[in-house]
């Protein structure tokens, strides 16, 4: 094999050697031989020295826009991952936004029914007193109009004897008889007020005495009305002695007596049990 070398001085010489020789040479050789090559080339060929200068440019360029787009791509993946965490509190908050509305409204609801419901208790309270009260009044309109009755008997046995020694001979029947009625419905408004007054103060003589003055000053105050009418004409003048001091002491003193008669009917039917005072229940 024949190998032909160019030296600097551009002279052709040529060596015989054997391959196997050639193969160890090459193989021995190869890579200090490129890299002196290479260097002789770049030494000797500017062109050579600039392409290389550009592709090194361009390898750092490429090098510095593979970490710019990593660097972007990095970025991306965060942002990306920021919006996902991002979307998940947003919607974490608009369901625990819905779940205080939900409860929200479960309460007002509640509210409602609760005051519904309150609203028909009421109601049915009061119907239910409204019927208690309605139960109660009969019983008591009963025993008021017993002791209205007790108390205008007991008035008119007391005004029977007062209109006998007041009338006088030539007193008219029709006159006695309007005493007696005029009596008679007194006391019976008598008994039903000394009823519901006198409630479960029975042993208060004050508040019995009391009532019992009251209905015979006003009577008596009516009748001093009459009287002074009657007896304006006369010489004596309205409040003359005869003519109406005297007629209308007389007359208060039988109202007196005939409340007062009537009073102690009433009492004696309450304690003997057959009348019931205001409020007072039933024994069992």
């Amino acid at each position: 094999m024949q190998l032909a070398v160019r030296g600097p001085a551009r002279c052709t010489v040529r060596v015989r050697v054997s391959e196997k020789e050639a193969e160890a040479a090459a193989s021995d050789s190869v890579e200090s031989g490129l890299a002196a090559i290479a260097k002789q080339i770049l030494q000797t060929d500017p062109e050579a020295r600039e392409s290389l200068r550009r592709y090194e440019e361009a390898v750092i360029r490429l090098e510095k826009a593979k970490a710019a787009s990593e660097e972007l791509d990095r970025m991306f993946a965060e942002a990306s991952k920021g919006a996902v965490l991002s979307d998940e509190q947003q919607e974490q908050e608009q369901r625990q936004r819905a779940n205080e509305v939900m409860a929200d409204a479960e309460v007002a609801a509640a509210e409602r029914m609760l005051a519904a419901a309150e609203l028909e208790f009421a109601a049915a309270r009061a119907e239910q007193q409204q019927w208690a009260a309605a139960a109660n009044d009969g019983p008591e309109r009963i025993e008021s109009i017993k002791a209205a009755t007790v108390a205008a008997t007991a008035g008119l046995l007391a005004e029977l004897p007062l209109t006998t020694l007041t009338a006088g001979g030539d007193t008219p029947a029709l006159s006695s008889a309007l005493s007696l009625l005029s009596a008679l419905a007194a006391c019976f408004l008598f008994g039903v007020t000394y009823r519901y007054a006198i409630r479960s103060d029975s042993s208060n003589r004050q508040l019995r005495l009391g009532v019992v003055a009251a209905f015979g000053l006003v009577r008596a105050s009516g009748a001093a009305d009459v009287l002074q009418a009657s007896s304006a004409s006369s010489p004596e003048g309205p409040l003359s002695l005869a003519g109406a001091v005297a007629p209308g002491a007389l007359y208060a003193l039988e109202s007196l007596i005939l409340f007062g008669f009537a009073s102690v009917a009433v009492e004696a039917a309450f304690n003997a049990g057959f009348l019931k005072r205001f409020g007072e229940r039933p024994q069992a």
